[in-house]
């Protein structure tokens, strides 16, 4: 169905059968429950740290002896949140805390060099959403910091710091 055969067919209720539908949809939808409550209660300091711990979870995800987040459900996730509205400040720290926090999990641990390109493609999605809402000057030394503080290994460079860096870099010009 489409956006304008459900508008055409709302039209014809009046406010309490409206009503009526919306309180059907929350009870009947999980995404439309919190989105609902969110709305009557837009705590937006408590959704960012319910979304970061839970960006926080997939981030240190442990498999196999071995650290695997699952790049893509981070970025789920960060799409869920920024479908309440919560603010494009509130985005983009969202965004940032899961770069950072993956800079840390790379910094004492080798990541496969499939999820270091998805991070890096993530952090280029990260640094285009600060640069485009003039929010880049204050992540900027922080990601820069982050990526310094990473870890060479024995015999060979942290291909994530080398990654990372390249990308800050092309954004700094």
């Amino acid at each position: 169905m489409s956006k304008t055969t459900v508008k055409k067919s709302l039209e014809g209720f009046d406010a309490g059968e409206l009503r009526q539908l919306i309180l059907d949809i929350y009870t009947k939808s999980k995404e439309a429950k919190e989105i609902l409550d969110f709305y009557a209660v837009p705590d937006i300091a408590k959704k960012l740290d319910e979304y970061k711990k839970t960006i926080l979870k997939e981030v240190q995800r442990y498999v196999r002896r071995a650290h695997r987040p699952r790049i893509p459900r981070i970025r789920a996730t960060i799409k869920k949140f920024s479908i309440l509205d919560p603010g494009d400040e509130a985005v983009g720290e969202l965004m940032a805390f899961s770069i950072l926090e993956l800079c840390k999990v790379a910094t004492h641990d080798t990541l496969n060099d499939s999820t270091n390109n998805a991070i890096d493609k993530l952090f280029t999605e990260t640094l285009t959403h600060l640069q485009s809402r003039l929010l880049l000057h204050e992540y900027e030394p922080i990601f820069a910091k982050s990526i310094r503080e990473m870890n060479d290994f024995r015999y060979y460079a942290n291909p994530l710091k080398q990654l990372l860096g390249d990308t800050l870099a092309s954004f700094q010009k």
